[in-house]
């Protein structure tokens, strides 16, 4: 008996040890087999009759330990042979070990370990060694002297008086655990075999799906081309991306770095170029082969979204079939595609806690579908309080919720759609005969306006509303910071001492530069046409403004339009002059210009507009569209011929 010493720390070599990990202890053992070239390996547990493990021992029919190497494989702390050497001496399979530290693990399965190896020894005979340890003494190995057997070669662990984490062991996942490990490596070698607890260990009978893809990379050298390995399990295994060398041996695990809520998976990455990088691969992230992980990642993700897109459509089809899902036929616009999209992503997210019940599962749907419809932002406040999801899903609701190209988009479209069906009604209230006679300028075509500020152009907000030239004045100043100058305005007057009260004052900040724009618009009644009094009562606004003093300011321009639906010929004549904008009637120093507009050059802008999202939405405003949303949204100032 001799006994050999690792130089260093006992509390260094039980870190090592990892005991709180045993079933990666077991994995060690595995491959330290494998290592050997063993073919089969037997994991077997002593349990007592309260399922608590008495032993764990693992035999292996490898080529065992030479007696003369004992003390170089037990004495040092890295240094492996496996650092140097690739593969494996008769079989040439891809080696795991090479850090020197593996035997260190056993401590995690029991206090009390002993390697029992038999193998062929310098002379050819076949020599039986037992080395042994135990945890208080962690860094001493006790070795027998070689005895000369007739027995096949090979070596088996026993671990004794269990060590604090062991009957994790027999918990019902452990298999499967194992089985995700060693998957890649049991494809690619069918003669080899692990059992565990007499069972074999097949990936192909526990996992829920396998799929391979090759992952293109400009740099493979000379070896074959880099491929991507994904096995979904039904359990949670613990989600790794795998290094592995080209059949299937695991060199070192890093994170997959992808999200996907609700699939357990392992992800290896066969490639033998990674065999001549063992050494670096914790630091892989950071070299050249950084690239080619993050392109294993991107198939990765591929990968889940594709598989989110057939689990999707199974749910949506059962709940066709159940007649649950709350939509009929197919989009008949691409508004209504948008929107059904959203409510498919965010129902099958949710799927597992909607009720058990088909009614009320049927009640939630629908209550689902009708808030995506008309306020997304506001669903996840909704869903949480109604199914207190778990955070995994909690963030993947929130990340579908953010995504501009969903409720963004249905905001837009719903938007876009209204637009149209307003400038619908628009011209019901300014062109058809039976209605525009009726319409008040102030008290039913001003109010509704006011709120509709975009016919106007998109960049305006509105800044005053049927008020004074002074509250104008007011408006301008704080626009352009000018607050404290307020308190000791003096009045606004037109030319002839009247105060004026203008109908809308629009405004809009400068795109790329410091100021403001303004945008004044004096509304007739339909069946008032534009002339000479109603372009002096403009004018009379603008000169107000121009000759103030108190405007002046080199920031800011300003727009003075009257609109009804006709003008004279006289006005029409300065609407038309070649020197000027269409519309514009006057043009003064000071940033000042007067136009004359009618509803039709107004509406046909806004068409405009709305022309290309009209196509896409393939929406029809049609007579009821447009007084359905005059009903909805001004119903308070609807003219009494449209309501």
């Amino acid at each position: 008996m001799s006994t050999v010493h690792i130089e260093a720390k006992p509390d260094h070599l039980l870190r090592l040890a990892r005991l709180k990990d045993p079933v990666g202890a077991v994995a060690e053992m595995i491959w330290n087999a494998l290592d050997a070239e063993a073919c089969h390996i037997a994991v077997d547990l002593d349990v007592n009759e309260l399922d608590g493990v008495e032993s764990v021992n693992i035999t292996d029919d490898g080529h065992g330990m030479p007696s003369a190497s004992c003390g170089s494989y037990f004495g040092g702390l890295g240094g492996s042979w496996k650092t140097k050497a690739k593969v494996s001496p008769e079989l040439k399979r891809g080696l795991h070990g090479r850090s020197g530290q593996g035997r260190l693990r056993a401590f995690a399965l029991g206090e009390q370990v002993r390697w029992v190896t038999v193998a062929k020894a310098l002379d050819g005979r076949i020599e039986r060694t037992v080395i042994g340890g135990t945890i208080d003494r962690p860094a001493d190995f006790d070795i027998s002297e070689p005895e000369y057997v007739d027995d096949p070669c090979g070596t088996r662990i026993e671990a004794l008086v269990p060590a604090d984490f062991v009957k994790r062991l027999v918990q019902d996942d452990t298999a499967q655990q194992l089985a995700s490990t060693f998957a890649p490596f049991l494809a690619a070698n069918p003669d080899v075999t692990i059992t565990y607890q007499g069972k074999s260990l097949d990936p192909a009978t526990v996992w829920a799906d396998t799929a391979q893809y090759p992952v293109s990379w400009p740099d493979p050298g000379e070896y074959a081309e880099p491929l991507l390995r994904v096995i979904e399990w039904p359990k949670d295994v613990g989600r790794v991306l795998a290094l592995c060398d080209a059949n299937g041996v695991v060199l070192d695990e890093i994170s997959p770095a992808i999200q996907a809520p609700g699939y357990h998976f392992t992800a290896y990455l066969l490639w033998d170029g990674f065999v001549e990088r063992r050494g670096d691969l914790p630091m892989a992230e950071m070299d050249e082969i950084g690239s080619l992980l993050e392109a294993a990642r991107e198939k990765l993700r591929g990968h889940f979204r594709q598989r989110d897109r057939e689990r999707r459509a199974r749910l949506i089809q059962e709940w066709k079939r159940e007649e649950v899902y709350p939509y009929s036929g197919e989009p008949a616009e691409p508004a209504q595609a948008v929107e059904r999209q959203m409510f498919d992503e965010v129902a099958t997210t949710i799927a597992r806690r909607l009720p058990g019940s088909q009614q009320n599962r049927k009640t939630t749907l629908r209550l689902l579908k009708e808030i995506i419809a008309h306020d997304p932002s506001g669903l996840y406040p909704v869903l949480d309080e109604l199914f207190r999801l778990p955070q995994s899903e909690q963030d993947e609701l929130k990340r579908l919720l953010q995504r501009t190209s969903l409720s963004d988009v249905i905001k837009a479209t719903g938007q876009v759609a209204d637009r149209l069906d307003f400038v619908a009604a628009l011209k019901k209230l300014v062109f058809e005969p039976e209605i525009s006679r009726t319409v008040k300028e102030r008290s039913e075509l001003h109010k509704i306006l006011e709120r509709e500020t975009w016919v106007f152009g998109d960049a305006y907000a509105l800044m005053v509303s049927d008020q004074s030239l002074d509250a104008v004045l007011i408006r301008h100043l704080k626009a352009l910071g000018r607050e404290s100058e307020t308190d000791r305005l003096d009045p606004v007057r037109r030319e002839d001492g009247r105060q004026g009260i203008i109908d809308l004052m629009l405004g809009k900040a400068r795109r790329g530069s410091f100021g403001r724009e303004h945008l004044v618009v004096e509304l007739k009644a339909p069946k008032v046409k534009i002339g000479q009094t109603e372009v002096g009562q403009i004018k009379s606004y603008a000169q107000a403004v121009a000759d103030d003093p108190q405007f002046r300011d080199a920031r800011a321009t300003w727009d003075f339009w009257i609109v009804s639906t006709e003008m004279d010929d006289i006005v029409r004549r300065d609407a038309t002059a070649p020197n000027r904008p269409p519309g514009c009637i006057a043009e003064w120093e000071g940033g000042v210009r007067i136009w004359a507009r009618t509803w039709s050059e107004i509406v046909d802008d806004c068409e405009d507009r709305l022309h290309f999202y009209r196509d896409r939405l393939n929406h029809d405003p049609a007579t009821e569209h447009a007084l359905e949303y005059l009903r909805r949204v001004h119903s308070d100032v609807m003219p009494e011929a449209v309501a």
